[in-house]
């Protein structure tokens, strides 16, 4: 083509003179082709892939799912294995010689038991099945191997297969998982001990003598005093034991208090609390041995008065001093211990666990209405006056060894001992006594009613080789309270059941110099609670001398009364007041070791 031709030629395809050629159109096309379809396989590629990759995340999680619920049975059934008679039908057991193997005979051996007909284990038997979760229909099959399991651990291999998904029939649509159990000698071995694993016994005491407590709301001088509410609190004491791989305990006690609520909160003072703690971890601050104890400690009082020209009125709560307390926590209780264990009594030197605590209050405690300002010749009353008992409210929980080849048991016991309880007391001035009652706030006879005598007990032992049954006993304890006839006081034992629609009325009313003036005291049915007691416990249905979970408590006498001191029709001074000690409890726990539960 000559150079003209060339440039005709050029010019022409510029000015859209002529077209694509058909050959050039088919090319073009079969290129696009090519490309779209390349395209459309990668993308359907990745979609199969995509869904292959959730179905393995949902296998391996099936997987998991067997293997921890297996990790959760008990070590004997791992060691059981699985179901003899379902090997000659699974292909991955090999009879090498009589001895199965699993998946060929250098396969280590598949471990298997006979069992009867009420034998369990999830997942072992049996040891393969199918099931369906989410979009998978699965088989799953568990086979426990172990060549010399006195020496080795036991191999746990689970294996989940499925035929459908996203690419069905693959020959890779299957999982496999596989860990290792193992515990030597059973659960008792010192190679697990202290922290591999819960292989020994747990044992877990609690013992509560709480606080008693005598509460006060209501009003003062008509309103005018800024009171909400009074809590005067005696001693008590706590201890709390725990043993599995370690030991840990506590003694804590609280001494006598007093705490004032107004419009500006709480004013607390005393309620001191020590507490003592034990255990035979290296890295705790706490030691195998420890205690303490307190005496003689200070008075305290608390009030909410008002001062005028002819004295106070209000209320005034005092403490003698004198209250004390004591403590003993040992991880291996000895002779040579500094604080004994219990505090008080026989202590314990057989080289187990003893934690214990004791409390006393040792002075007298009284709660004072104080009515000088309302009139000058009247004397104070005796809301409560607390005599102290003469001896201790212990608490203490003890491990005492068991039988050979046994764990024991774990000996939970508390005493409380109340000192004499007098309530509503009368004025020591300005008024004459009803008949039978006197001023003298010493006498017993000044007081609308009381409580005399009070003591209780609780036990709980858990553990093996004991057939004690848990005891808890309401030992002593009189209610007293006016009547106004004969001897003017008649009286109930606190565990009497017709306490609790009891009526008591103390009432005087006469004339103090110009002004009518009425004293009441008066306890309504249902205000009155009378003392129960109460136990529980867990025994092992093929051994009667085990106890897994016992509990003793009692439930002590409850008194409400009501004070009113009325003053020419006014109510100056109306008080609801509530003497409550506290449930007592004794609570003791036993769990034996993993390998022989459920077995």
């Amino acid at each position: 083509m000559s150079r003209c031709q060339s440039i005709r030629w050029f010019r022409a395809r510029l000015r859209g003179e002529r077209g694509f050629t058909i050959l050039e159109t088919v090319i073009a096309l079969m290129v696009v082709f090519a490309s779209l379809t390349a395209l459309t396989y990668t993308v359907s590629n990745g979609f199969r892939y995509t869904g292959y990759s959730r179905d393995r995340i949902q296998a391996t999680g099936i997987a998991n799912r067997i293997m921890e619920d297996v990790r959760g049975l008990a070590y004997t059934k791992i060691t059981n294995g699985i179901p003899t008679s379902e090997l000659a039908a699974d292909s991955r057991a090999v009879d090498c010689s009589g001895t199965f193997h699993f998946e060929s005979c250098a396969g280590e051996k598949i471990v298997s038991s006979t069992f009867d007909a009420a034998y369990t284990a999830a997942w072992l038997v049996p040891h393969t099945d199918t099931l369906t979760v989410g979009n998978l229909d699965v088989t799953y099959a568990t086979y426990i191997t172990n060549d010399t399991p006195t020496t080795t651990p036991y191999r746990v291999t689970v294996i989940i297969q499925w035929t459908n998904g996203a690419i069905a029939n693959a020959p890779n649509n299957s999982v496999r998982l596989q860990s290792l159990f193992w515990s030597p000698d059973g659960c008792v071995n010192s190679t697990t001990h202290p922290f591999a694993a819960p292989c020994q016994p747990f044992f877990y005491g609690q013992v509560d003598a709480p606080q008693a407590r005598f509460s006060v709301t209501g009003q003062l001088y008509d309103f005018a005093i800024d009171f909400d509410a009074l809590a005067v609190t005696l001693p008590g004491v706590t201890v709390t034991t725990q043993e599995e791989q370690t030991n840990q305990l506590n003694a804590t006690t609280t001494l006598s208090g007093i705490t004032f609520t107004d419009s500006a909160g709480d004013e607390p003072v005393g309620d001191q609390r020590a507490a003592t703690d034990a255990d035979d971890q290296a890295e705790t601050a706490a030691a195998a041995t420890a205690g303490g104890a307190t005496t003689n400690v200070a008075a305290l009082t608390l009030s909410r008065v008002v001062t005028g020209a002819g004295g106070e009125v209000g209320l005034r709560a005092n403490i003698v001093a004198g209250d004390l307390e004591g403590r003993g926590a040992s991880v291996d209780a000895s002779g040579s211990d500094a604080y004994a264990c219990p505090t008080t009594g026989t202590r314990e030197a057989d080289l187990l666990p003893c934690a214990g605590g004791h409390v006393r209050q040792v002075g007298t405690v009284t709660v004072e209405v104080l009515h000088a300002q309302l009139l000058a010749a009247l004397g104070p009353a005796n809301l409560l006056r607390v005599v102290a008992p003469a001896t201790d409210t212990t608490a203490w929980i003890d491990r005492d060894v068991g039988g050979t080849n046994e764990d024991g048991l774990i000996d939970v016991r508390a005493n409380r001992t109340l000192g004499t309880i007098q309530l509503g007391g009368f004025p020591s001035a300005g008024m004459t006594a009803p008949s039978g009652m006197s001023t003298t706030q010493t006498n017993d006879t000044n007081y609308c009613v009381r409580l005399v005598g009070y003591t209780d007990t609780a036990r709980a032992v858990a553990g093996e080789s004991t057939s004690t049954n848990p005891s808890a006993s309401i030992t002593a304890g009189t209610f007293y309270y006016y009547t106004g006839s004969g001897s003017g006081y008649s009286n109930k034992a606190t565990t009497d059941s017709s306490l609790d629609t009891l009526t008591v009325t103390c009432s005087k009313t006469q004339l103090v110099g110009a002004s009518s003036v009425t004293w009441r005291v008066t306890v309504d049915s249902g205000e009155l609670v009378h003392g129960t007691t109460a136990t529980a416990q867990t025994v092992d249905p093929t051994d009667g001398d085990k106890r897994w979970d016992v509990s003793a408590s009692t439930h002590p006498i409850e008194i409400t009364l009501q004070y009113e001191l009325i003053v020419d029709g006014i109510t100056q001074i109306d008080l609801l007041s509530t003497f409550d000690p506290g449930d007592l409890l004794a609570h003791g726990i036993y769990g034996p070791p993993p390998a022989t539960q459920g077995a």
